[in-house]
């Protein structure tokens, strides 16, 4: 069974980190496997905002995106079939190292400059879901 870290410490004395979390319940008769992180290993990755989207204007089945980054606002092609204006999702900035060492570049897909990348969970290594990208509570 998988647990929650943040879950457990709901019940239990909140000053204790993953390892001596696991090092009390095994010590209480409770075997723990493996501590694991949530996600992939990944940096320069924040939530940022849709505020435009527009067909492509030389691929039918990809859009360009501005999108809020909280420092500017920057243009992204994107395939996902989910992008609108409006979502909130997962940025991979430029020089972004998403799982994989997979680093971000700019790039000029069909002719339209892209300066990052919206992300699915399964780029991130958070789950095996890439049917879109991710989409974050406007709260």
């Amino acid at each position: 069974m998988r647990v929650n870290v943040d879950w457990l410490l709901d019940w239990i004395e909140p000053n204790l980190d993953a390892p001596a979390l696991a090092e009390l319940l095994t010590t209480s008769g409770l075997e723990v496997d493996a501590v694991l992180p949530v996600a992939g290993d990944f940096s320069g990755v924040v939530v940022a905002e849709i505020i435009g989207c527009e067909a492509h204007p030389d691929a039918e089945r990809l859009r360009v995106c501005s999108v809020d980054d909280g420092q500017k606002v920057r243009r992204v092609v994107c395939g996902a079939p989910n992008a609108r204006a409006g979502l909130k999702t997962a940025f991979a900035r430029i020089d972004a190292v998403l799982p994989g060492a997979f680093k971000i570049k700019a790039a000029n897909i069909r002719g339209v400059s892209s300066e990052g990348m919206l992300c699915s969970a399964s780029e991130l290594g958070i789950s095996d879901e890439a049917s879109g990208i991710i989409e974050v509570p406007s709260d």
